[in-house]
């Protein structure tokens, strides 16, 4: 009987030990992630001509927003070692227990509010400070929760009016845990810990009580991210996406997806982390837009300059800029009306990318017809 009991809770105990979220992340900081970053089409099919990279380090730790914070610092580009950028953004991390949190921040939410804004034609702030509620940490990444079973990070509940038409609005994120998963990457074979978050902002149309009310998702990104002991995140998809807004007489347009890969060994973070001329091209505004947009840039160096415009397959279309510029802010419209090549263009996402010199960033844009 006493063999039996001391198996059982070795086998509990090991159990408890491989759900905590602290076993999946590096110990030490100077730890280093390279990143591939492949665009797929409205088929989900891979656009070589835009991939890029992105390297993550996990560069200190700090008390920051209540919370022990695993302090990872981010930079993406076309070099797959991006030794001549530097770093812009950072992402907080947090392993409490069996629960991987992160700091949802409002960079995270910028295709919702871009989206919801345009759609709303919101001048008064409202659709920014509704999302901003949402900052905090999210428990994305929960380890111990039982297979295929969903669960919600956060749910907010509001309304828009448009003239006289009051919109019951509804913001989700529900993750869900899935069966481990060994998969074969480029710095070894791991047995993942795989999860969804679906991130949708959905229609509410109220029933009688005491039935709940019915959602009609308007807009839905599905990430599905594999996480690795001591690795962390090593792989990720997000296919494509179509929106329906026939309902409310704006067709439908398709937001293609990425997949993005650990591609390389890590390498010491103080060997990356250098401070070089920078290159910021902002995200364009109004995103989505039709048929004009301002796009916006800042740089530190003087260059050759060429801003390019690329279709959803990476086919460029146009040209918008292509001179010699000296350092400084710039910025400039793009009207799709205008130029020859787009007048048959479809709603959906586009590439703009900017050089300077040998500096390269890509954003995207979405064109609401």
């Amino acid at each position: 009987m006493k063999k039996i009991i001391t198996i059982l809770f070795l086998m509990i105990s090991t159990n408890i030990v491989s759900q905590n979220a602290s076993t999946f992340f590096p110990s030490n900081t100077g730890y280093v992630w390279r990143y591939k970053i492949i665009p797929l089409d409205t088929l989900n099919n891979p656009i070589d001509s835009l991939v890029s990279f992105r390297v993550d380090s996990f560069a200190t730790t700090a008390f920051l927003y209540n919370k022990d914070a695993k302090v990872v610092l981010s930079k993406t580009g076309l070099d797959p070692f991006l030794y001549e950028i530097p770093f812009l953004d950072s992402i907080l991390y947090n392993m409490e227990g069996t629960n991987g949190n992160e700091y949802l921040g409002m960079n995270q939410l910028e295709p919702f509010i871009d989206f919801l804004t345009q759609f709303l034609q919101d001048s008064t702030g409202g659709v920014y400070n509704f999302f901003k509620s949402f900052e905090g940490w999210k428990s994305y990444y929960r380890f111990a929760n039982t297979v295929n079973v969903q669960y919600t990070v956060l749910q907010r509940d509001t309304t828009f009016t448009i003239d006289t038409l009051v919109l019951p609005l509804r913001f989700q994120i529900l993750g869900r845990r899935l069966n481990d998963q060994t998969i074969q990457t480029e710095i070894g074979v791991f047995n993942c810990k795989k999860f969804t978050l679906d991130r949708r902002l959905s229609y509410l149309i109220n029933l009688p009580p005491p039935l709940p009310p019915l959602t009609v998702k308007i807009v839905g990104l599905l990430d599905t991210i594999w996480v690795a002991p001591q690795n962390w995140i090593v792989k990720t998809f997000t296919p494509s996406t179509t929106i329906d807004l026939n309902f409310i007489g704006l067709g439908s347009f398709t937001i293609p997806g990425f997949k993005t890969d650990i591609h390389n060994p890590p390498l010491s973070v103080n060997d990356d982390m250098k401070i070089l001329p920078e290159l910021i091209l902002y995200q364009n505004f109004p995103n989505p837009f039709n048929p004009i947009t301002t796009i916006k840039w800042s740089s530190s160096i003087d260059g050759w300059t060429t801003l390019k415009i690329f279709d959803p397959l990476g086919v460029e279309l146009i040209k918008l800029v292509d001179e010699f510029k000296p350092a400084g802010t710039y910025n400039v419209q793009f009207n799709s009306q205008e130029i020859n090549k787009l007048s048959s263009v479809s709603s959906g996402v586009y590439f703009y990318q900017l050089k300077v010199g040998n500096y390269i960033q890509t954003n995207k844009m979405i064109i609401l017809k």
